[in-house]
Parts: structure tokens; sequence; C-alpha cells
């Protein structure tokens, strides 16, 4: 797997995040990141794709940027969301793990559900507000 494993110690307790990212054609940069967080029983992973025309410019993204790339940008996410299920699969072995994409207008949760439904993802209530999730 190609994703960067990182640890935040600041909080309460660790919180891990899985990365990565990507240049596309247009120039801009990529990132999806999945942000782990558990119960006694559950992991959940939280996904986060971010389009930024500077890589410097990620501290200060706005969540309303888009890509100029059209859907090349989502069917990477896309491809990276399937890679992660297989990784974390193979990691949590016996542990039910929930990988989560929530969004910011309905014009995203439309694209989302476009690219995931048919992968297994269904909408459900999480931790109290509306997401894409499936289990593995």
């Amino acid at each position: 797997m190609s994703f960067n494993t990182s640890v935040d110690r600041s909080g309460e307790y660790p919180v891990r995040t899985f990365s990565d990212r990507t240049v596309l054609p247009s120039g801009q940069t990529i990132k999806i990141e999945f942000q782990e967080d558990w119960t006694r029983k559950k992991y959940y992973y939280n996904v986060y794709l971010c389009t930024m025309d500077k890589r410097k410019s990620e501290s200060h993204t706005r969540l309303k940027m888009t890509g100029k790339d059209g859907l090349k940008g989502l069917l990477w996410a896309r491809n990276k969301i399937q890679e992660f299920e297989t990784f974390i699969a193979d990691t949590n072995k016996g542990v039910p793990s929930i990988i989560m994409c929530r969004w910011d207008d309905n014009r995203r949760r439309n694209a989302y559900e476009f690219g995931l439904k048919r992968y297994g993802y269904k909408f459900g209530m999480i931790f109290g507000s509306k997401a894409l999730y499936k289990t593995v």
C-alpha cells in the first residue's frame, strides 16, 4: 500500500491518519486522508478529499474548492478508497471497520453516491450526522 501514516498525539488520545496524494493533469494536487476513530467494538475511518492549486496552500484550503480535471480526481479517490478497504480488511482482522464519507453540499453528495453506491456504500446516520458508509 502507498499510504502515509501519521499519529497526532496533541489531543486527548492519539489519532491515526492514512493519506496519499498525486498531481492531476491540470497541475492541481489532490489529497485523500482517512482519519481513524474507534469505539470498543469498531473502527471508523472518515474520508477527507482535498483538491488544491499549490501544495503550500493545503493548510488554507477552503472546503468548497473544486478541481479542474472533471471526474479524474474523483476516479482516483474512488480507487484509493477501494485500495484502503483492502488495506484495512487485512490490518483489522476480525474487527468491523466502517469507512464513511460526508459532504458539504447536495452536489457533492450526489457525486459521492454515484461513485460509491455500486461498491456497497449506503446512506445512514453515524455519530449524529448523515454519511455514506460501508462496513469492511
